[in-house]
């Protein structure tokens, strides 16, 4: 059994190396394309996986020391201009970068922060981007009736 235990860490560690390589390859063929490639690409398919254009494991080590996870989200966006990242792929990079993550619902206390920050918009079922990228979109309004009108009725 510890055989088949090596040669199973043995292929994982061969697909990450793999995956380094080809994201870095990728990497390389966008700069060469241009972002609004990629992103035309990302936007032809809706059902594709949304990949961010930095890879998590270029991150460094203690990027987010000392931040809360709204100012490290925030920071980690900047890092990625224009990409909208779901709630996973931020609390993936946030553990990259040895930041405690240690509870069994951090997905929702994460999705809270960003919830509550202005600073933050909700794109897609899923995914967060910074509110000044989409400038665009309409503020809600508020379904509270005036006092005025209540009167009246």
């Amino acid at each position: 059994m510890p055989d088949s235990n090596k040669s199973a860490v043995q292929l994982l560690e061969e697909l990450r190396s793999e995956r380094a390589e080809l994201d870095a390859l990728i990497q390389a063929l966008e700069r060469r394309l241009g972002s609004t490639v990629s992103q035309q690409i990302s936007g032809a398919d809706e059902k594709s996986e949304h990949r961010p254009l930095l890879s998590v494991t270029q991150l460094t080590i203690g990027l987010f020391h000392n931040l809360s996870q709204a100012a490290a989200a925030e920071k980690l966006l900047r890092m990625f201009p224009g990409q909208a990242l779901t709630t996973g792929e931020i609390l993936e990079a946030f553990r990259s970068t040895g930041m405690e993550i240690n509870s069994k619902n951090a997905s929702t206390i994460l999705y809270t922060a960003l919830k509550r920050s202005p600073k933050f918009e909700r794109v897609g079922s899923k995914a967060w981007g910074l509110k000044e990228w989409y400038p665009e979109r309409k503020k809600k309004i508020s379904k509270e009736v005036p006092v005025e009108l209540e009167e009246l009725q």
